[in-house]
């Protein structure tokens, strides 16, 4: 449940109906060209320990396809990090796993795919995450913004003099919930640029998910990179203005990720390589 690919329920929906632009390059690509897409990363969970890191690989679709997303099946992964190397090994559904590595805080990861005759690299590191001081839930009455329920909440405290920026992740009954909003570039994902240092009560991870008695909510507070930060930030805001493409709704540019093609930059991938630290806890509704 907590490692496949929940970034990608949102990346998928929006790369499926986009193509890139570079601005930079003033570059036209042809919209049949398939593009690589990435989907997950190295995922750090001291709380319920991981025992396979998974990385999904596809290609783009013609605008409008209702076709699903195709597999890469047939690519060489490799991630690195110092002198270590893991080699992941294809499964199915373009999912490549690796159960040896372990990814540790402050070590940069740096991952290699060879594709279709072009090298792919990208890379993010991974810093701590602070845990919860206190997880609970409250009740909340309804409002304008949000409907009546139970929402679950934490207290935390982030570390001084430090640059953090957090992704939170919201599991209602074992399904990961989220709603396409621009708000979420507000909610989901936080700097520490007002609160550095300080104790912070009652985190709402998603004040869009309601709870009812008897429902089972897990939340996670991740520890992100800056540029994950930024990426996760634009991809938010697009995906929350595609309304309803099959009506019609133009296509968005889609973001910049962090994977540069050695062979053929023009070539770029689409998607973000992460490596994260994550603190989460479990709690099932009940009445007080």
């Amino acid at each position: 449940m907590k490692n496949l690919f929940i970034t990608s329920l949102i990346i998928i929906s929006l790369f499926f109906l986009s193509c890139e632009t570079d601005v930079t390059n003033d570059i036209t690509l042809n919209e049949s060209t398939p593009r690589l897409v990435i989907n997950g990363g190295l995922e750090r969970n001291t709380i319920t320990p991981l025992t396979t890191q998974r990385i999904q690989l596809t290609t783009t679709a013609s605008f409008l396809s209702t076709e699903e997303l195709p597999f890469v099946d047939d690519a060489s992964v490799i991630v690195t990090s110092n002198t270590d190397s893991w080699e992941f090994t294809h499964t199915s559904n373009g999912v490549y796993e690796n159960s040896d590595i372990i990814p540790e805080i402050g070590n940069t990861y740096t991952i290699t795919i060879n594709w279709n005759g072009e090298t792919y690299e990208g890379s993010d590191n991974i810093s701590e995450v602070p845990s919860f001081d206190n997880f609970y839930f409250e009740f909340e009455e309804e409002t304008i913004a949000t409907d009546e329920g139970y929402f679950v909440k934490f207290d935390t405290t982030d570390p001084a003099n430090i640059s953090n920026f957090y992704y939170y992740r919201l599991f209602k009954n074992g399904e990961f919930v989220i709603v396409p909003d621009p708000g979420n570039s507000e909610v989901l994902i936080v700097s520490d640029e007002f609160f550095d240092g300080r104790q912070r009560i009652g985190v709402n991870p998603n004040d869009e998910v309601p709870f009812e008695i008897g429902d089972i909510a897990t939340a996670q507070q991740l520890s992100i990179s800056e540029e994950y930060f930024d990426f996760l930030n634009e991809l938010f805001v697009q995906t929350g203005n595609l309304g309803n493409p099959i009506i019609g709704n133009p296509p968005p540019a889609s973001i910049r990720g962090n994977l540069i093609n050695l062979s053929n930059p023009n070539n770029r991938a689409l998607g973000y390589f992460y490596a994260v630290d994550i603190e989460e806890d479990t709690i099932t509704i009940t009445e007080n």
